[in-house]
Protein backbone atom coordinates (compact mmCIF):
# COMPACT_ATOMS: atom_id res chain seq x y z
CA UNK A 1 0.00 0.00 0.00
CA UNK A 2 1.68 3.23 -1.07
CA UNK A 3 1.04 6.65 -2.50
CA UNK A 4 -2.05 8.72 -3.14
CA UNK A 5 -3.65 5.96 -5.24
CA UNK A 6 -3.50 3.57 -2.31
CA UNK A 7 -5.19 6.07 0.00
CA UNK A 8 -7.90 6.72 -2.58
CA UNK A 9 -8.53 2.99 -2.82
CA UNK A 10 -9.09 2.90 0.94
CA UNK A 11 -11.54 5.81 0.76
CA UNK A 12 -13.51 4.25 -2.09
CA UNK A 13 -13.74 0.89 -0.33
CA UNK A 14 -14.86 2.47 2.94
CA UNK A 15 -17.54 4.48 1.14
CA UNK A 16 -18.88 1.39 -0.65
CA UNK A 17 -18.90 -0.85 2.42
CA UNK A 18 -20.20 1.77 4.84
CA UNK A 19 -22.81 3.01 2.39
CA UNK A 20 -24.15 -0.50 1.86
CA UNK A 21 -24.33 -1.26 5.58
CA UNK A 22 -25.97 2.04 6.55
CA UNK A 23 -28.45 1.86 3.66
CA UNK A 24 -29.76 -1.55 4.71
CA UNK A 25 -29.76 -0.53 8.36
CA UNK A 26 -31.72 2.61 7.44
CA UNK A 27 -34.90 0.58 6.98
CA UNK A 28 -36.03 2.25 3.75
CA UNK A 29 -36.50 -0.97 1.75
CA UNK A 30 -40.20 -1.29 0.91
CA UNK A 31 -40.79 2.32 1.92
CA UNK A 32 -39.27 4.22 -1.00
CA UNK A 33 -39.41 3.39 -4.69
CA UNK A 34 -36.71 1.25 -6.22
CA UNK A 35 -35.19 4.27 -7.94
CA UNK A 36 -33.52 5.18 -4.66
CA UNK A 37 -31.81 1.80 -4.53
CA UNK A 38 -30.72 2.12 -8.14
CA UNK A 39 -29.24 5.54 -7.41
CA UNK A 40 -27.49 4.33 -4.27
CA UNK A 41 -26.49 0.95 -5.69
CA UNK A 42 -24.86 2.36 -8.81
CA UNK A 43 -22.90 4.82 -6.69
CA UNK A 44 -21.71 2.05 -4.35
CA UNK A 45 -20.83 -0.27 -7.24
CA UNK A 46 -18.70 2.42 -8.86
CA UNK A 47 -16.86 3.04 -5.58
CA UNK A 48 -16.25 -0.68 -5.09
CA UNK A 49 -15.08 -1.08 -8.68
CA UNK A 50 -12.67 1.83 -8.23
CA UNK A 51 -11.19 0.30 -5.09
CA UNK A 52 -10.86 -3.05 -6.89
CA UNK A 53 -9.19 -1.48 -9.93
CA UNK A 54 -6.59 0.24 -7.76
CA UNK A 55 -5.86 -2.44 -5.16
CA UNK A 56 -6.89 -5.69 -6.86
CA UNK A 57 -3.41 -6.37 -8.17
CA UNK A 58 -1.82 -6.13 -4.71
CA UNK A 59 -2.72 -9.71 -3.71
CA UNK A 60 -4.94 -12.57 -4.88
CA UNK A 61 -6.89 -12.52 -1.61
CA UNK A 62 -7.72 -8.84 -1.93
CA UNK A 63 -8.49 -9.25 -5.62
CA UNK A 64 -10.97 -12.05 -4.90
CA UNK A 65 -12.63 -10.22 -1.99
CA UNK A 66 -13.13 -7.01 -3.95
CA UNK A 67 -14.25 -8.91 -7.07
CA UNK A 68 -16.95 -10.70 -5.07
CA UNK A 69 -18.09 -7.48 -3.40
CA UNK A 70 -18.23 -5.55 -6.68
CA UNK A 71 -19.89 -8.43 -8.51
CA UNK A 72 -22.67 -8.72 -5.94
CA UNK A 73 -23.32 -4.98 -6.06
CA UNK A 74 -23.62 -5.12 -9.84
CA UNK A 75 -25.83 -8.22 -9.70
CA UNK A 76 -28.08 -6.44 -7.20
CA UNK A 77 -28.58 -3.60 -9.67
CA UNK A 78 -29.24 -5.90 -12.60
CA UNK A 79 -31.90 -7.77 -10.63
CA UNK A 80 -33.52 -4.49 -9.60
CA UNK A 81 -33.64 -3.21 -13.16
CA UNK A 82 -35.25 -6.39 -14.51
CA UNK A 83 -37.92 -6.30 -11.81
CA UNK A 84 -36.69 -9.06 -9.50
CA UNK A 85 -37.05 -7.00 -6.32
CA UNK A 86 -37.41 -9.91 -3.90
CA UNK A 87 -34.26 -11.68 -5.08
CA UNK A 88 -32.39 -8.42 -5.44
CA UNK A 89 -32.94 -7.63 -1.78
CA UNK A 90 -31.11 -10.75 -0.68
CA UNK A 91 -28.32 -10.17 -3.18
CA UNK A 92 -27.98 -6.59 -1.93
CA UNK A 93 -27.76 -7.81 1.66
CA UNK A 94 -25.16 -10.39 0.59
CA UNK A 95 -23.19 -7.59 -1.04
CA UNK A 96 -23.09 -5.66 2.23
CA UNK A 97 -21.87 -8.77 4.07
CA UNK A 98 -19.23 -9.38 1.38
CA UNK A 99 -18.09 -5.79 1.72
CA UNK A 100 -17.58 -6.13 5.46
CA UNK A 101 -15.81 -9.46 4.90
CA UNK A 102 -13.39 -7.80 2.46
CA UNK A 103 -12.04 -5.42 5.10
CA UNK A 104 -9.79 -7.94 6.93
CA UNK A 105 -8.31 -9.05 3.60
CA UNK A 106 -7.69 -5.44 2.61
CA UNK A 107 -6.04 -4.67 5.95
CA UNK A 108 -3.34 -7.27 5.22
CA UNK A 109 -1.96 -4.95 2.54
CA UNK A 110 -0.34 -3.14 5.42
CA UNK A 111 2.16 -5.64 6.79
CA UNK A 112 2.11 -4.32 10.35
CA UNK A 113 -0.83 -3.86 12.71
CA UNK A 114 -3.43 -5.81 10.73
CA UNK A 115 -5.84 -5.78 13.66
CA UNK A 116 -5.65 -2.00 13.95
CA UNK A 117 -5.95 -1.82 10.17
CA UNK A 118 -9.30 -3.63 10.28
CA UNK A 119 -10.47 -1.27 13.03
CA UNK A 120 -9.39 1.73 10.95
CA UNK A 121 -11.39 0.47 7.97
CA UNK A 122 -14.51 -0.34 9.98
CA UNK A 123 -14.52 3.03 11.75
CA UNK A 124 -13.91 4.94 8.53
CA UNK A 125 -16.55 2.96 6.66
CA UNK A 126 -19.36 4.01 8.99
CA UNK A 127 -18.13 7.61 8.93
CA UNK A 128 -18.02 7.94 5.14
CA UNK A 129 -20.96 5.62 4.48
CA UNK A 130 -23.29 7.54 6.78
CA UNK A 131 -22.32 10.87 5.21
CA UNK A 132 -22.94 9.79 1.62
CA UNK A 133 -26.11 7.87 2.50
CA UNK A 134 -27.56 10.90 4.29
CA UNK A 135 -26.84 13.10 1.28
CA UNK A 136 -28.55 10.71 -1.15
CA UNK A 137 -31.52 10.12 1.15
CA UNK A 138 -32.01 13.84 1.71
CA UNK A 139 -32.30 14.40 -2.02
CA UNK A 140 -34.83 11.59 -2.29
CA UNK A 141 -37.22 13.60 -0.13
CA UNK A 142 -37.63 15.83 -3.19
CA UNK A 143 -38.90 12.78 -5.09
CA UNK A 144 -41.13 11.37 -2.36
CA UNK A 145 -42.34 14.41 -0.46
CA UNK A 146 -44.56 12.39 1.90
CA UNK A 147 -41.70 10.26 3.14
CA UNK A 148 -41.63 10.23 6.95
CA UNK A 149 -38.98 12.36 8.62
CA UNK A 150 -38.10 9.33 10.76
CA UNK A 151 -35.76 8.00 8.08
CA UNK A 152 -33.84 11.27 7.92
CA UNK A 153 -33.61 11.32 11.71
CA UNK A 154 -32.21 7.80 11.63
CA UNK A 155 -29.72 8.88 8.98
CA UNK A 156 -28.62 11.82 11.12
CA UNK A 157 -27.99 9.53 14.08
CA UNK A 158 -25.92 7.24 11.88
CA UNK A 159 -23.76 10.25 11.04
CA UNK A 160 -23.44 11.03 14.74
CA UNK A 161 -22.20 7.46 15.27
CA UNK A 162 -19.83 7.80 12.31
CA UNK A 163 -18.42 11.04 13.70
CA UNK A 164 -17.74 9.40 17.06
CA UNK A 165 -16.06 6.48 15.28
CA UNK A 166 -13.89 8.86 13.28
CA UNK A 167 -12.36 10.08 16.53
CA UNK A 168 -11.20 6.54 17.21
CA UNK A 169 -9.79 6.28 13.70
CA UNK A 170 -7.81 9.50 14.17
CA UNK A 171 -6.44 8.26 17.50
CA UNK A 172 -5.32 4.98 15.91
CA UNK A 173 -3.61 6.80 13.05
CA UNK A 174 -1.76 9.06 15.48
CA UNK A 175 0.09 6.00 16.79
CA UNK A 176 1.79 5.47 13.43
CA UNK A 177 4.97 7.25 12.35
CA UNK A 178 4.81 9.89 9.65
CA UNK A 179 5.74 8.36 6.25
CA UNK A 180 9.36 9.11 5.44
CA UNK A 181 8.48 10.51 2.01
CA UNK A 182 5.50 12.54 3.23
CA UNK A 183 6.80 15.87 1.97
CA UNK A 184 6.56 14.74 -1.64
CA UNK A 185 2.78 14.89 -1.27
CA UNK A 186 2.60 18.33 0.34
CA UNK A 187 4.99 20.76 2.06
CA UNK A 188 2.41 21.12 4.85
CA UNK A 189 3.37 17.61 5.94
CA UNK A 190 6.66 19.00 7.23
CA UNK A 191 4.61 20.22 10.20
CA UNK A 192 4.68 17.68 13.03
CA UNK A 193 1.46 15.64 13.28
CA UNK A 194 -0.16 17.77 10.57
CA UNK A 195 -2.48 14.99 9.35
CA UNK A 196 -3.66 14.20 12.88
CA UNK A 197 -4.34 17.86 13.64
CA UNK A 198 -6.13 18.28 10.31
CA UNK A 199 -8.28 15.20 10.87
CA UNK A 200 -9.12 16.35 14.39
CA UNK A 201 -10.20 19.78 13.22
CA UNK A 202 -12.36 18.38 10.44
CA UNK A 203 -13.99 15.86 12.78
CA UNK A 204 -14.79 18.71 15.18
CA UNK A 205 -16.60 20.47 12.34
CA UNK A 206 -18.45 17.22 11.60
CA UNK A 207 -19.58 17.09 15.22
CA UNK A 208 -21.10 20.56 14.88
CA UNK A 209 -22.77 19.55 11.61
CA UNK A 210 -24.16 16.42 13.29
CA UNK A 211 -25.86 18.60 15.89
CA UNK A 212 -27.55 20.65 13.18
CA UNK A 213 -28.60 17.49 11.36
CA UNK A 214 -30.35 16.09 14.43
CA UNK A 215 -32.17 19.36 15.05
CA UNK A 216 -33.25 19.92 11.43
CA UNK A 217 -34.27 16.31 10.83
CA UNK A 218 -36.54 16.35 13.85
CA UNK A 219 -38.26 19.49 12.59
CA UNK A 220 -39.20 17.79 9.31
CA UNK A 221 -40.86 19.65 6.43
CA UNK A 222 -38.64 22.12 4.64
CA UNK A 223 -35.98 21.61 7.29
CA UNK A 224 -35.19 18.31 5.58
CA UNK A 225 -33.86 20.34 2.65
CA UNK A 226 -31.66 22.32 5.04
CA UNK A 227 -30.42 19.06 6.56
CA UNK A 228 -29.55 17.84 3.07
CA UNK A 229 -27.51 20.99 2.57
CA UNK A 230 -25.59 20.24 5.74
CA UNK A 231 -24.95 16.73 4.47
CA UNK A 232 -23.07 18.32 1.55
CA UNK A 233 -20.72 19.85 4.10
CA UNK A 234 -20.62 16.58 6.00
CA UNK A 235 -19.46 14.70 2.90
CA UNK A 236 -16.71 17.23 2.18
CA UNK A 237 -15.48 17.30 5.77
CA UNK A 238 -15.69 13.51 6.24
CA UNK A 239 -13.90 12.83 2.96
CA UNK A 240 -11.10 15.25 3.85
CA UNK A 241 -10.79 13.92 7.40
CA UNK A 242 -10.52 10.35 6.14
CA UNK A 243 -7.87 11.33 3.59
CA UNK A 244 -5.76 12.79 6.39
CA UNK A 245 -6.35 9.84 8.73
CA UNK A 246 -5.74 7.12 6.18
CA UNK A 247 -2.66 8.81 4.75
CA UNK A 248 -1.06 8.63 8.18
CA UNK A 249 -2.16 5.05 8.80
CA UNK A 250 -1.92 3.23 5.47
CA UNK A 251 0.92 4.91 3.58
CA UNK A 252 4.11 3.09 4.48
CA UNK A 253 6.77 4.98 6.37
Amino acid sequence: MSGAAGVMSVILLETAVGGAVVMWAGGVWGVVRKGFFVLTGVFLALCAAGAWAIAGGESSTVNTALAVFTGLLVAWQVLLLIGQESISRWVGLAAAVAGVASLPAYATLREAAVGRGVAELVLGSIFLGSAFYGLLLGHWYLVERRLSKDYMIRSAWWFVAGTVMSIGAAVLSAQNPVPSDATQFSPFLQTANFTVLLAGGLVAICAVIAGFLIRLSNEGGKSIQAATGYFYLAVIMAFSAELATKFRFFVEG
